[in-house]
């Protein structure tokens, strides 16, 4: 699982058998220090997660199948919308989600 941050979305008029009703979000990793970096993933969204959320993105079929999406053609999805990370004693993402 990685943390990153939802970037955009993307739509879709055909989708695979089990994505349909899914919405598809466009993440980006966060290193170390909190700042989005590396390549741009596709990810299906199971938690209701926007622009600008900073989420779990899980891999593989265990975690996809935790979300509610086994047997479905993906390989990443959000499965956490995260209000807090602490890293070594230090903030490292606070929600911008009011009440959290």
């Amino acid at each position: 699982m990685i943390l990153a941050v939802v970037v955009g979305k993307a739509d879709s008029s055909v989708k695979a058998s089990g994505l349909e009703g899914k919405k598809l979000l466009v993440v980006r990793a966060l290193g170390p220090a909190g700042v989005p970096e590396g390549s741009l993933v596709m990810a299906v969204d199971a938690t209701g997660a926007g622009a600008g959320d900073t989420v779990a993105v899980a891999y593989g079929g265990a975690a996809l199948a935790a979300a509610g999406l086994a047997g479905v053609a993906c390989d990443a999805a959000v499965v956490a919308i995260l209000d807090h990370v602490i890293v070594e004693d230090r903030d490292l993402i606070q929600s911008r989600r009011k009440g959290s």
